[in-house]
């Protein structure tokens, strides 16, 4: 299969080479004749590989011209490659724009899924020029995108499901519904890849169910493999929607057939309005605001909102009220006596735990969709031929070009390998490698100067580039303003604007636009922030003097580590819970005591060197075992589907809460002196509702 795959794509490229070299069009005759890898076949059997290579090369954002002429019926069609169709337009970025192109991918390297095709693009933008990083970002940024639950196997299928998108091919698969609790065989025609909070989905429309769905990736079991050895197997959806999935809350993504009336208490009620004014509507009614949200998903929306506290209440419509009234009872049932419900002893084997993610240094290449080979022997080719100059040769260290393409050795020999096979037509080839005491030498041939500048971007390339931008953002404290913003304005007019594929990342939680800016620039000059913060776990709103260290991205949400005057002490404040930041006109000396390594606990913040970070054993039934087991580390399974699961904390507030999102069914086990807490916490709340109960009478 790998020499079919390394003859494709020596035809390919040769197809290439001899439209740019023959600088007018061409007949599919003389392609025949003259282009490596044709040779030998039948007229039927030629036109077959010529136009599904036509097809792909296509994919790869390289438009070949055609002309029908029409004085000659008999003439067959004509075949050109103008420049202008090949070579990528020039971009004229400045220095502190290729710093932060670079450094996107410094900050994204195996902790992004497009990873390589974004090393190609820059590869192709920044061709000849040097590339510096921004050494305060690289020292004060970290990110952190994967979910617990990317592994090798979800890379693959990135890989195999983007290829079905360009192709537009039906994919089959096994999936594990979770919702229903079966495993079923699935086909599914891909529109787009989406992701939101650390995991990838597939939006697509399914055969079964006719109609559009969303497949997490990390449910489909075993391969994934295409339906047909057509070309294409399904049309491109012309008003294919994806806001659908990426911008609606979610209690929201199955629909929105009602409508809720939820009251939010004055401290909170500017973070809700921050971060989910997009999905309904507000009110101020002088005792703190009332959002109107649409809902399709009753549970969703009621763990949402139970896990506020007592900062909000369900006002409308009734059942739902009522619905939220017995889930607080059910609660605070379940946390009064001093045991955990009790399931069937007997237990299931226990499935082998999957492997945690490795630290991107150790297998980058496994953890990313690898680019196409197409454009990474483009870039390679353009890359050797850019360093000949005006010479006929060049010289290049090994070890040197392998950390530039970010290649092993045996990679990159095989790929200078099947480059010295790419024909002009006619015996003339592009460039001929050989590798001699630790170095590549390199032979510009006749030809070579038509590849020596870089190839249009591809559309995954394009979609790296654009990806990462969107992700990145205005977050990083670049010293200059807002450089991304300007790159991304020049790269989309490159692109073209019909060419602009879609960038498919679900609502980052991030502050506000204000905040974000104080924060970048007081990180950037060592500068001290006065904050408004709000605490969720404790539900206050306080003032705080910090001076800020490191920003931190831990898959759905951005972190600020600094150093508290107040607490004198390390602290991590999420930046969507800063209501203001106000810089001071002094500057702090970095503390060596402040740093960005540790554990990143669900509760959305580090431990504290003074607050070790706990577990709590918490018994989940079976209607929401499924989604726990998920998330949590399995510490026991039970014959009738529940299970005891390991939630790791650090702050008791937040635990408590986070408990009462599962409506009483999930039951804290250990430790038990907290049973009580979360009794009198959900008591708290339904004295909300206007709804008293022994707890409280008790207290």
């Amino acid at each position: 299969m790998a020499m079919r795959d390394d003859d494709k794509l020596v035809r390919q490229l040769s197809l290439l080479a001899f439209l740019m070299a023959q600088q007018r069009p061409v007949t599919a005759d003389e392609i025949h004749e003259a282009v490596e890898g044709y040779g030998g076949m039948t007229e039927q059997a030629f036109l077959r590989r010529f136009y599904a290579d036509r097809a792909e090369i296509e994919t790869m954002g390289l438009r070949l011209s055609v002309e029908r002429p029409n004085d000659d019926p008999f003439q067959g069609d004509l075949y050109a490659l103008p420049p202008e169709n090949y070579y990528l337009p020039s971009i004229d970025f400045d220095a502190n724009e290729l710093s932060a192109l670079q450094t996107c991918l410094y900050l994204l390297e195996g902790q992004f899924a497009y990873a390589e095709p974004l090393r190609l693009a820059l590869q192709h933008l920044t061709l000849g020029r040097p590339s510096p990083l921004d050494d305060h970002v690289v020292r004060t940024v970290s990110v952190n995108l994967l979910g617990p639950d990317y592994s090798a196997e979800v890379a693959a299928h990135l890989t195999k499901i983007e290829s079905a998108i360009s192709r537009r091919k039906t994919i089959r698969f096994t999936y594990y519904s979770i919702g229903r609790d079966e495993v079923s065989e699935r086909q599914v025609d891909p529109y787009s890849l989406l992701f939101v909070a650390g995991n990838w989905y597939v939006v697509g429309f399914s055969h079964e169910r006719q109609d559009l769905r969303n497949f997490r990736l990390s449910r489909i079991r075993e391969r994934i493999t295409f339906k047909t050895r057509a070309e294409h197997d399904f049309a491109a959806p012309e008003n294919f929607d994806l806001s659908r999935y990426r911008d609606r809350a979610p209690w929201q993504l199955r629909g929105d057939e009602h409508t809720a009336t939820i009251a939010l208490s004055p401290q909170i009620a500017w973070w809700v309005r921050q971060l989910f004014g997009a999905y309904g509507t507000f009110r101020d009614d002088g005792a703190g605001s009332r959002m109107t949200t649409t809902y399709g998903d009753r549970s969703e929306l009621l763990n949402w909102v139970l896990g506020l506290g007592t900062e909000a209440e369900i006002v409308a419509p009734d059942d739902l009220r009522d619905a939220a009234v017995d889930a607080l009872d059910r609660v605070r049932e379940r946390h009064e006596s001093e045991a955990a419900p009790t399931s069937p002893r007997q237990t299931v084997e226990p499935q082998e735990e999957p492997e945690p993610p490795v630290a991107p240094s150790g297998a980058a290449a496994e953890r990313v969709v690898p680019a196409e080979r197409f454009a990474r022997l483009l870039a390679l080719m353009t890359h050797l031929l850019a360093t000949c100059g005006d010479s006929a040769t060049a010289q290049i260290p090994l070890d040197e070009l392998s950390d530039a393409l970010s290649l092993k050795r045996d990679v990159l020999e095989d790929d200078l390998n099947l480059l010295n096979l790419i024909n002009f037509g006619g015996g003339c080839y592009a460039l001929f490698t050989r590798i001699e005491d630790g170095r590549v030498h390199v032979q510009k041939e006749i030809y070579g100067d038509a590849f020596a500048r870089p190839a249009r971007l591809s559309p995954l390339e394009a979609k790296a580039l654009l990806w990462a931008l969107e992700f990145v953002g205005d977050r990083l404290p670049i010293d200059a303003e807002r450089p991304l913003s300007s790159v991304r304005e020049k790269i989309e007019a490159v692109i073209g604007e019909e060419n602009l594929p879609s960038v498919e990342i679900g609502g980052e939680l991030t502050a506000n636009v204000e905040v974000a800016a104080a924060v970048n620039r007081a990180v950037r000059e060592d500068r001290p922030l006065t904050i408004e913060y709000w605490n969720e776990s404790r539900g206050e709103l306080r003032s705080r003097v910090i001076e800020p260290h490191f920003l931190v991205n831990s898959q759905e949400a951005w972190y600020l580590i600094a150093w508290c005057r107040e607490a004198e002490g390390q602290r991590t404040f999420r930046l969507d819970r800063i209501r203001s930041a106000t810089l001071h006109d002094d500057h702090f000396e970095r503390r060596s005591e402040v740093t960005s390594s540790g554990p990143y606990l669900p509760w959305g913040g580090k431990a504290p060197d003074d607050l070790v970070a706990q577990s709590a054993s918490v018994w989940c039934s079976a209607e929401v075992a499924r989604w726990m087991v998920e998330k949590h580390r399995s510490r026991e399974s039970f014959a009738d589907g529940s299970a005891l699961v390991e939630i790791p904390y650090a702050s008791e507030e937040w635990l408590v809460k986070e408990l009462l999102k599962y409506q009483g069914e999930a039951v804290l086990f250990e430790p038990v002196a907290l049973r009580r807490t979360v009794a009198q916490m959900a008591e708290r709340v339904l004295d909300r509702y206007g709804v008293r109960g022994t707890a409280a009478a008790a207290t």
